[in-house]
């Protein structure tokens, strides 16, 4: 494992999400909805349905082939446990519920490829330092996380199979009304697959309702390949607090600009549903 090389390359990911929106974060948000809890012994698990649809199909920047598309349908099983308020244990377990991508079959033609079944396993080891100023609390995030293979080999796996080592910063905080996320993770693989980075960055509006309270954000999410593949990706959010054991989000995501380092679907739209318990 290069170890050495994950720092640079982070900080080179980073930087060029930088370069482009101002701003970075973790692409995959936390159990639950980054309500994580921050008592000794808290534990929590949380459900994410997730449907992609993806219009066409690139090479770098231009669109190889109109009308080939790909739908991508996963629940996500998420589960959290605080061993005490600065350190965490978090657990991710995709299932594909239906996966339909149609590619280039070498004579012109249009063949269709499948997948269904397990993910592959990320395990994380979130570290915060909390503070509280006045008027404003938040918290610093180091994350060491592995990638554990579980998806098979087939011609079409929505997910890697391999193994892979990441790490993880992030900086938040809320005020009153106003919630503020930046942050950026970066993957090494073990095998064939590119070095990649996740970055984000969330602001989100807290209010107060009837029966609870919740926030509205706009996230903006970027994701980059050392193949020369790159995503920026942008849309509102709605988190609510239903009694504070009952967590709700809902989630949509547009691609706002898409390349491809290799011959791949893009250009698309991402929904999550999630709802998550807390104790």
């Amino acid at each position: 494992f290069q170890a050495k090389a994950l720092i640079p390359r982070l900080l080179i990911g980073a930087w060029a999400f930088l370069s482009l929106t101002c701003a970075s974060r973790l692409l995959a948000d936390e159990p639950i909805m980054n309500e994580m809890p921050r008592w000794s012994g808290g534990w929590g698990i949380q459900t994410v349905w997730e449907h992609r649809t993806e219009r066409d199909l690139l090479l770098g920047g231009s669109k190889a082939n109109t009308g080939y598309s790909e739908e991508v349908s996963v629940m996500h099983l998420e589960g959290v446990y605080t061993w005490k308020r600065s350190i965490r244990m978090t657990a991710k377990l995709p299932y594909v519920l239906n996966a339909r991508r149609e590619m280039e079959d070498g004579s012109g033609g249009k063949k269709i490829q499948r997948d269904e079944g397990i993910g592959d396993l990320t395990l994380a080891l979130p570290l915060k330092k909390y503070f509280n100023l006045d008027g404003r609390s938040g918290s610093w995030t180091f994350k060491p996380m592995l990638r554990v293979p579980l998806s098979g080999e087939n011609e079409y796996e929505v997910y890697d199979d391999e193994w892979g080592t990441g790490l993880g910063l992030s900086y938040e905080f809320e005020t009153y009304r106003l919630f503020f996320f930046l942050g950026t993770s970066g993957w090494i693989y073990h095998e064939d697959e590119p070095f990649e980075s996740h970055s984000s960055f969330d602001l989100g509006y807290n209010f107060e309702a009837k029966g609870g309270n919740g926030t509205i954000l706009w996230e903006t999410d970027f994701h980059y390949e050392d193949d020369g593949s790159e995503t920026l990706l942008a849309g509102p959010a709605f988190y609510w607090n239903v009694n504070d054991v009952t967590h709700l989000r809902l989630a949509w995501q547009h691609d706002f600009h898409d390349r491809q380092g290799v011959l791949d679907h893009g250009n698309g739209d991402m929904f999550r549903i999630s709802l998550g318990w807390v104790f």
